[in-house]
């Protein structure tokens, strides 16, 4: 069918759309800037900025590769001392104090690796594949090899294959014997977690004999959709005959031709969904959009589905979770949400491979079968925080509401930036159902004890005085995690009140689903994350929106969001033991740029 190729096509076309602005898109800054504010005093509110004292993760840098060495510029080993003990900001503000001419060629581009290290740290994906554009000055071969490895894995996070590839590939020619099959196995990772389509793209370009074989050997092992194993084993065979002066090692030659021998998706997918419930939009939404990607595959292709519904009770889910184990599931999709997700990991072992919808109120994940995949709120704060270091910000203040997930996003937020090396300054929460947001808006700004200093001005000098309440000038943006309706009466409080010109950030629960450009010209200049599926626009996906969705009643609500999700769920089911077992293996996805971490 015409939309089936279109569907294919569109889970491998949009990235994650980090930051927006007013519903479109704001492009990442290409370095981080100096700052040279401090704040005046500090008002800590709930919070209490906390060091990091434990070294930052080096993002998967060669264990044998140094940072920096005894012989560098005391200035770089000062910068990779500052990373290693949690300052981040003033590594990269170190790093950027460095001139080029008082660095060796070797030292330049070692720079260059640690910038890019950091800001990988900090989720700057973007930033780092700036860093590191263009051509290397170093004739190191150690350096070399470091340098391409992270201009690969900045590409892997964004999920450009091609890049990636590019890189890998340039890395083996600075490695040792002994090094090659590590590298190697990167390669078929890579290869092996990106679409079809993507690869047949990839074959368009202009490319080395070396990619081009890599590339027919992944799309040998990916056409066998039948699993007809003997004849994979032939056509790899035929493959080897064909590619004998080919780089690949016979080891990891034999290695792909046994996993070829060994690869059977999960056919039957068990839901676990309270769909008779006060979560049966969210249930449904999900169901809905998995059903829909798996209606479009061919006959023989779709995965058996069976639903169990726990409805209100959690501790059904139990109940339900080993009645679907002895069902024979190869996959259980479920519980949603958190009470009964904490049932089913506190009563029962998981032996079945089981997609988690909510994360569990114990955040790490470490059972083997145990996967998560859930719309985090307290992920997007964190994302939020990320950009706004990024952007340059280091001293902000938070306005949330006082509600469990409110109360959730500012402390992920706050960690977050505090990792890296920022402050909250202040904070203040509002009632959920607040209508008059004045005075708490003037005291996270600092307006009220600026007007009361007027007042006691007047006094002393017992005459009228011409002036103006000022807001706080030691910080340099807002956290505002409102939902939509709050969103729009706060924004032109702040405006009011002398914040005009400071950055607000905040996450998708700002934007309803809907666009609404009348009623929605007081949220402009927030930024906030949301999935390409919400607001990206172009021909190619209002057709697929249109096609699937056709008379889906939630479909301009932010329950279009969990539809989102299902389609991605359906996508990434037969790579999810593959994204366990590399972090670093990003797949595209209509919700954004997928990977499973330490957490599952």
């Amino acid at each position: 069918m015409k939309h089936s190729k279109l569907i294919t096509q569109l889970v491998g076309l949009f990235s994650l759309a980090l930051i927006l602005s007013a519903c479109q898109s704001t492009p990442p800054t290409s370095r981080v800037p100096d700052i040279t504010t401090r704040p005046a005093s500090i008002d800590r509110g709930i919070y209490t900025p906390q060091m990091v004292t434990e070294p930052l993760d080096q993002h998967s840098l060669p264990g044998n590769f140094p940072l920096t060495t005894s012989s560098d510029d005391v200035r770089l080993q000062q910068a990779a001392t500052l990373f290693q003990s949690g300052n981040p900001g003033l590594a990269l503000d170190m790093l950027d104090s460095i001139e080029d001419n008082s660095l060796s060629p070797d030292q330049r581009t070692r720079r260059r690796i640690l910038q890019a290290v950091i800001l990988l740290q900090a989720g700057g994906s973007f930033q780092a594949r700036q860093v590191l554009r263009g051509g290397v000055e170093s004739n190191q071969p150690a350096t070399l090899a470091a340098f391409y490895l992270m201009r690969a894995k900045a590409a892997m996070i964004q999920a450009e294959t091609a890049d990636a590839l590019y890189a890998l590939l340039k890395r083996e020619q600075f490695l040792a014997a002994n090094q090659v099959l590590e590298n190697q196995r990167m390669i078929w990772s890579l290869l092996m977690i990106a679409d079809t389509r993507k690869l047949k793209k990839i074959q368009q370009l202009d490319m080395s004999a070396e990619l081009a074989g890599w590339l027919e050997l992944a799309l040998i092992v990916k056409g066998n959709s039948s699993y007809d194993y003997a004849s994979t084993e032939q056509a790899i065979n035929n493959w080897r005959i064909k590619n004998l002066s080919h780089p690949a090692s016979a080891e990891l030659l034999d290695q792909i031709t046994k996993e070829a021998s060994l690869t059977k998706p999960p056919k039957k997918v068990a839901f676990l969904l309270p769909l008779t419930s006060a979560y049966e939009p969210a249930a449904s939404a999900i169901r809905d959009g998995f059903e829909a990607m798996n209606n479009e595959q061919p006959a023989g292709s779709r995965y058996q589905l069976r639903f169990y519904d726990y409805g209100r009770d959690a501790d059904a889910a139990i109940l339900y979770y080993n009645q679907a184990v002895n069902d024979g599931a190869d996959i259980i999709i479920g519980p949603l949400e958190r009470k009964a997700i904490d049932s089913l990991l506190t009563a029962t072992e998981i032996h079945v491979p089981t997609l988690l919808l909510s994360p569990p109120a114990e955040q790490s994940i470490t059972q083997q079968n145990l996967f998560q995949f859930s719309l985090s709120q307290e992920l997007e704060a964190k994302q939020a925080a990320q950009r706004a270091w990024l952007d340059g910000h280091r001293y902000g203040v938070i306005l949330f509401p006082q509600t469990s997930i409110g109360q959730r996003m500012a402390t992920a937020f706050t960690q977050r930036f505090n990792e890296l090396g920022g402050e909250i300054v202040s904070s203040e929460s509002y009632a959920a159902k607040e209508t008059e947001f004045s005075p708490v808006v003037r005291r996270l700004l600092g307006v009220d004890r600026s007007e009361q200093r007027i007042t006691e001005m007047k006094a002393l000098l017992g005459r009228k005085i011409t002036t103006e309440a000022q807001r706080r000038q030691d910080i340099d943006f807002i956290f505002l995690p409102a939902g939509n309706r709050n969103a729009r009466l706060i924004k032109p409080v702040l405006d009011f009140f002398y914040a005009l010109n400071l950055p607000i950030f905040s996450t998708s629960r700002i934007f309803s689903g809907k666009p609404d450009p009348v009623n929605d010209r007081d949220l402009d200049r927030i930024r906030f994350p949301d999935m390409p599926w919400m607001i990206a626009s172009n021909v190619e996906l209002e057709s697929l929106r249109t096609f699937l969705q056709g008379g889906w009643p939630n479909r301009n609500t932010s329950y279009n969001r969990l539809y989102g999700l299902g389609m991605d769920i359906f996508s990434i089911l037969p790579r999810l033991q593959m994204m366990r077992e590399n972090s670093l293996l990003h797949y595209q996805g209509l919700s954004g740029i997928l990977n499973i971490d330490a957490n599952g």
